[in-house]
């Protein structure tokens, strides 16, 4: 295997091309083909892609009309890069899922999918005919989670299956850390009422006598309800709300971060898929604490703290805890050493890659 092609908008933000960089650096000639222009949720912006090609990987923009790309600037990278593999990372209900996967079919190329989708979609049943009509067009699937995997193997049982991040991180030499008074809490995600942040700010008020203070990175269509809550639970002059950020800036909040908290709820028809927050911070030794939805107990293990999912109180009684140094630090080492072994972009792409050998040879 020489050639990868690998399609996702994930890549508009070339932080998040870790992992391609170092499949590159293993001796694959890696592109990535992404949307030309892309509104990202996170940053309330459009992104625009332009074409770069630099140790390896290329960076291939292909114009896109609504869900899917255009026909024939896809099928004209195909036919010109003929990989010896595609991994398209959408879901496999999208619009650009199935198009990629009939394009590359059509000249023979194999497909392996990732997935977050952690939770049964219950789609009606001809939905759901068409998505295990998709999955069985692969070649294999990379999973973000167990749950994920297992959702994969109930609908086609014998497609090869991965449990692999989607995102690597970079795993600093020596991270840095500022000094600062009371404990500094940090929250990184969508404002969205899934996400939990009003149980972490419920969880806050219960220790009003505790010295912290939070930073919240993200925007959301919760925002104002949130800022008001803040407000009347008498927290407001504690708490910093940067909006959203470009992922290379947030390697900055790290160094002014004692915990990263994921309160993210677990509902019957969503479980946190995403926990790339948690991978970076546990890159940059900080310390974990995350409820226990979807994938992040899988990626916190026995290296931070989970908590029941909505329970403000055990929430509360674990921030007083991880106050103490002598108890965050120990936690913070070993979220570091976990993520050098398993989620580093060098590790995420060396597990990608014997994924990819054992389809493809």
């Amino acid at each position: 295997m020489r050639r990868v092609l690998v399609i996702s908008h994930t890549y508009v933000q070339p932080a998040h091309r870790g992992k391609l960089r170092a499949l590159a650096a293993r001796g694959l000639d890696v592109t990535v083909g992404l949307p030309q222009r892309w509104r990202e949720p996170a940053l309330g912006e459009q992104i625009e892609s332009a074409w770069e090609r630099q140790s390896g990987l290329e960076v291939f923009p292909i114009p896109a009309k609504g869900t899917r790309f255009g026909r024939r600037p896809l099928g004209a990278l195909l036919r010109d890069k003929r990989p010896d593999l595609v991994q398209i990372e959408e879901e496999p209900g999208t619009d650009v899922a199935r198009q990629v996967i009939k394009a590359a079919r059509h000249l023979d190329i194999p497909v392996v999918l990732f997935t977050h989708q952690n939770v049964d979609p219950r789609l009606p049943i001809l939905q759901r005919w068409g998505r295990r009509r998709t999955l069985r067009r692969l070649k294999g699937v990379v999973a973000g989670s167990e749950a994920g995997a297992e959702l994969v193997r109930r609908e086609v049982a014998t497609l090869p299956v991965a449990v692999i991040p989607q995102l690597g991180a970079g795993v600093p030499h020596d991270p840095l850390h500022s000094p600062h008074e009371g404990l500094a809490i940090a929250y990184v995600g969508r404002l969205v009422a899934r996400k939990g942040l009003d149980n972490l700010l419920q969880a806050l008020a219960l220790n009003r006598g505790v010295p912290w203070h939070l930073t919240v990175v993200g925007d959301g269509p919760e925002r104002e309800r949130l800022e008001a809550l803040a407000s009347e639970l008498r927290l407001a002059a504690r708490i910093r709300w940067m909006g959203g950020l470009p992922a290379e800036q947030l390697t900055r909040l790290w160094a002014d971060t004692d915990v990263l908290v994921q309160p993210s709820r677990a509902l019957p028809e969503w479980q946190e898929p995403n926990g790339h927050a948690l991978i970076e911070a546990m890159a940059h030794e900080v310390a974990v604490l995350g409820s226990a939805s979807g994938v992040i107990p899988e990626i916190v293990g026995d290296a931070g703290v989970v908590v029941p999912a909505g329970d403000a109180a055990t929430l509360a009684a674990e921030l007083v805890r991880l106050a103490d140094e002598s108890v965050r630090k120990p936690l913070a080492t070993a979220g570091r050493a976990r993520a050098m072994r398993l989620y580093s972009d060098d590790a995420v792409a060396e597990r990608t890659m014997e994924f990819w050998r054992g389809l493809v040879g």
